[in-house]
């Protein structure tokens, strides 16, 4: 029996997607074995993104290309490593009472179920002591944990080696590593390839800056309530807030709902509120006036194409997939639209205007079109009427004298 031609349309997208969906199940799963290699990667794609523009910049006033990039880097480590060293010490440091303060909170409201709601007694205890004592079981456990942390550098030393000598040569070299990724292409695809290549490298970079100054407002923003309402932890959980801004639409809530959580416990649910209210109000400003300029004209993505491109991310990656997919599908997507827009290689074969039942174009050495060109003289003609207006004003006085 013929199959019909809908049918077979249909057969032919499928193999085609599953064969496509197959290739790419196949690359997460090598990127997940090369993880040592590709995490570095792209966090160096990050950080070179984000300070491109200002080794550029440094190095305009004068100051040679190495240089400018020792430069950056040097400042980025210490501003870095002085921010890790205070978080920490104020997380040692503050955590002691915010157990003292949550043990006090939990009494409170057990007293309120046991009292005013009649809520059995041995209920409320067993909470009571089981937080209780998971809090006091942790409280040396922050630390220790804190120093160890230190003391785990060394075991990701060669991984931060490596991300330090890929955003160190991208940052100083990474143009004429482009350059010569370029020349490996035909040359007949080498202008659509640059050409893909800026826009997608635009698209990363604004959403890298972008996305850095809205994390950096958030955690001002945080950080200065917490402070001003007397909250423990200012320091940890601002920085929480800052990072998981790097998780667009849902980053900021979770964090900044772990901020509005111990404002509850240390400080009761007036400040709590108080603390919800500015969180929406931060999230506001965000979404209509930060996230427009900062980053959706450079993104260029549906909210939901960013919220399935995070949730798949998530699915696959856990919290590095859902970091990353929005801005490989923002880069995925320019490569695609800049090569899709840039036309049809000289020499290549496709459906045209005749295809459609009108004429064929006439080539391009024909005399049709170079027809526009012999418009140019028709320019001048109405330069040559100024001598005969000049003429006619000149005999009017002499046939004046002459009556």
């Amino acid at each position: 029996m013929p199959v019909p031609p809908l049918l077979r349309d249909l057969a032919g997208w499928t193999w085609r997607g599953l064969l496509l969906a197959l290739a790419g199940y196949l690359l997460v799963q090598l990127l997940d074995i090369l993880y040592f290699i590709v995490l570095p990667f792209f966090a160096a794609l990050f950080a070179t993104s984000l300070g491109y523009p200002v080794v550029t910049w440094i190095q305009r006033k004068g100051v040679p290309r190495a240089a400018a990039t020792w430069v950056f880097i040097l400042v980025s480590a210490l501003a870095f490593g002085g921010v890790a060293i205070f978080v920490i010490n104020r997380a040692v440091t503050d955590y002691p009472s915010l157990v003292d303060q949550t043990s006090a909170a939990v009494t409170k409201f057990r007293h309120f179920l046991t009292v005013d709601l009649h809520v059995k007694a041995s209920s409320t205890q067993h909470l009571e002591n089981t937080i209780t004592k998971y809090l006091n079981d942790h409280k040396s456990t922050v630390a220790s944990g804190a120093l160890s942390g230190i003391a785990t550098i060394a075991e990701t030393f060669a991984g931060i080696v490596l991300w330090f000598f890929m955003t160190f040569f991208m940052l100083y070299d990474g143009h004429n590593m482009w350059d010569w990724f370029v020349r490996l292409v035909p040359p007949r695809s080498r202008a659509r390839t640059h050409e893909a290549g800026v826009q997608a490298w635009d698209r990363l970079g604004g959403f890298v800056r972008g996305t850095f100054f809205i994390a950096l407002f958030h955690g001002v923003v945080v950080a200065i309530a917490l402070w001003a309402m007397g909250v423990p932890l200012v320091a940890p959980l601002a920085l929480l807030v800052f990072f998981g801004s790097f998780l667009p639409i849902v980053g900021a809530f979770l964090f900044g709902g772990l901020a509005v959580a111990v404002t509850f416990v240390t400080q009761g649910w007036i400040l709590g509120v108080v603390l919800i209210g500015i969180l929406v109000l931060d999230n506001q400003i965000e979404a209509h006036l930060l996230q427009p300029f900062l980053v959706g004209r450079y993104v260029q993505l549906h909210p939901l194409a960013v919220a399935v491109s995070i949730a798949g991310g998530g699915l696959l990656e856990g919290i590095y997939g859902a970091v990353l997919a929005v801005p490989t599908v923002a880069v995925v997507y320019a490569v695609i639209s800049s090569l899709a827009s840039s036309g049809r290689p000289p020499d290549s074969v496709g459906p045209g205007i005749e295809d459609l039942g009108g004429d064929t174009p006439p080539p391009e050495d024909s005399p049709a079109k170079k027809a526009p060109a012999k418009k140019a003289p028709a320019k001048k003609a109405p330069a040559k009427k100024a001598p005969a207006k000049k003429a006619q004003r000149t005999a009017r006085p002499r046939a004046s004298t002459a009556g």
